[in-house]
């Protein structure tokens, strides 16, 4: 019983990181660092924008199917009615959260940013919408990365 919790907690944490180098590392490269790296154009933005995201899709994808999986028979291989199940069941809610978040925006932004929809002047303010919601979604994958390890953790206890 403790093989689906082992995956999840590793596929939570692999994406939760995942999640923290996208904004640490893209966000950087879109929006800047100040002198130390300047921020990319509106024009730049348009014609790179997609291709960065289709890197981190590649990456992080994979590892949100496995989560998903993983999260979801965590959760119904733990004991009914016990904190085991629950804190599994919170873990899955915050990836459900997370996954609809991703899906009812900043997917509909790379779609659109696919389809040439945003001008050069109006991407930039797009994109740091972008990564600042991005990183609420940071906060809640490192949250289900804390209750899968919790959940592992009292499972193991009792």
């Amino acid at each position: 019983m403790t093989r689906p919790y082992f995956t999840a907690v590793i596929a939570t944490g692999l994406f939760a990181g995942g999640a923290l180098m996208v904004g640490l590392s893209f966000g950087i490269v879109f929006l800047g660092l100040g002198d130390l790296v300047p921020a990319m154009t509106g024009e730049q933005l348009v014609q790179l924008f997609p291709r960065y995201w289709l890197a981190i899709a590649c990456a992080i994808i994979p590892i949100a199917l496995v989560k998903t999986y993983a999260l979801a028979a965590s959760a119904l291989a733990a004991p009914k009615a016990t904190p085991v199940r629950r804190l599994w069941s919170w873990s899955l809610g915050l990836w459900l959260l997370n996954a609809a978040i991703t899906a009812g925006y900043h997917v509909q932004v790379v779609i659109a940013a696919f389809m040439e929809k945003y001008s050069a002047d109006e991407i930039v303010g797009v994109i740091e919408l972008w990564v600042g919601l991005h990183w609420i979604r940071v906060a809640i994958a490192l949250g289900s990365f804390l209750l899968a390890v919790l959940a592992t953790a009292r499972a193991a206890k009792d």
